[in-house]
């Protein structure tokens, strides 16, 4: 798109500043108009009416003629001096071509990026396979020759033909499919048996467990009948830390802390890793906070029994024993 050049000064030259509103307005239309249709400066009189819809163009472009800034032409004006500020239709073609020419250059050398890119994510595997065929290849044409007298050369190759299986795993190559690799799969901690219950005499040793979860056993039973049901899902060390607990303070202190644990929490509990840390953190068996007997009347209940004799005594006074 070409540019039209204007003076920073062009609106104080003296040729200008007398010009009315539309005359103004008609001149640098027709700037505009020429550079974008190529007119060199040519503007016909059939066109001022597309080139700047002001009322009178025609008495605006007598102005503009009469100030020197138009000059008359055949079948209209031609701007004054328009092509030593301006380029001309060659000059404005030529440069118009170079950038289509440009950007046709650019457009075509990101088309072969992008087409080289995909050819090679393309080709990828069929190139691995033509390197590992020429890795053979290249194996098959530097074995070593084989003589008539060698008998080991004859026994291998009978040995081939014979058990091409055996062959393979003898050399350690297997022509079949891969065989997976063997997984251990671990056993998650739901399915991990609890450890054997110590002896209580001697500790460090194992004794028969009389059930699956040995000594946490009673506390299952407990929590199950004080309507505490969860699942019971612990790690080998996690069960010795929860036997130790029931060994220091006892099931009922812990069914207790659980209790509390339950009502305090927000949702209703599932697992009894809920309350793991609770129970691991009692140290001795916490002190009983139920309700306790009261012994005898208190202070304020003798005071309040006084109270209501001398309102009695002094009721009857006053009726006379009524």
């Amino acid at each position: 798109m070409p540019w039209v050049r204007l003076d920073d000064r062009f609106p104080t030259h003296r040729k200008v500043a007398l010009l009315s509103d539309r005359a103004f307005r008609l001149y640098v239309s027709a700037l505009c108009w020429s550079s974008e249709n190529l007119t060199e400066g040519r503007i016909l009189a059939k066109e001022l009416p597309l080139v700047s819809r002001v009322r009178s163009p025609k008495t605006a472009a007598a102005e503009l003629e009469a100030a020197g800034l138009w000059d008359p032409a055949e079948g209209g004006w031609a701007i004054h001096d328009y092509l030593e500020y301006n380029p001309d239709r060659s000059r404005v073609q030529a440069d118009r071509a170079a950038n289509a020419a440009r950007q046709k250059a650019f457009r075509d050398r990101k088309k072969a990026e992008r087409d080289a890119a995909r050819n090679e994510e393309s080709n990828a595997p069929r190139n691995g396979v033509t390197q590992e065929r020429n890795s053979h290849d290249g194996d098959t044409k530097h074995a070593r020759p084989r003589h008539e007298g060698d008998t080991n050369a004859q026994r291998s190759d009978q040995t081939n033909n014979s058990s091409p299986q055996a062959n393979d795993f003898r050399n350690g190559v297997s022509n079949g499919p891969p065989s997976p690799s063997p997984s251990h799969t671990p056993v998650p901690p739901t399915e991990e048996l609890p450890p054997p219950t110590p002896s209580s005499d001697t500790p460090g040793t194992t004794v028969a467990t009389v059930s699956g979860r040995g000594e946490v056993q009673p506390l299952i039973d407990a929590m199950g009948a004080r309507g505490m049901n969860i699942s019971w899902t612990f790690s080998g060390p996690e069960w010795i830390n929860l036997r130790d607990a029931v060994r220091r303070v006892g099931v009922p202190a812990l069914v207790d802390h659980a209790a509390r644990a339950w009502q305090a929490a927000k949702t209703t509990p599932y697992s009894a890793r809920y309350f793991l840390t609770g129970w691991t953190g009692l140290q001795h068996t916490p002190t009983y906070t139920g309700p306790r007997a009261v012994d005898g009347p208190s202070k304020t209940s003798e005071y309040l029994e006084d109270m209501a004799a001398i309102a009695e005594e002094m009721r009857q006074h006053k009726t006379g024993g009524a």
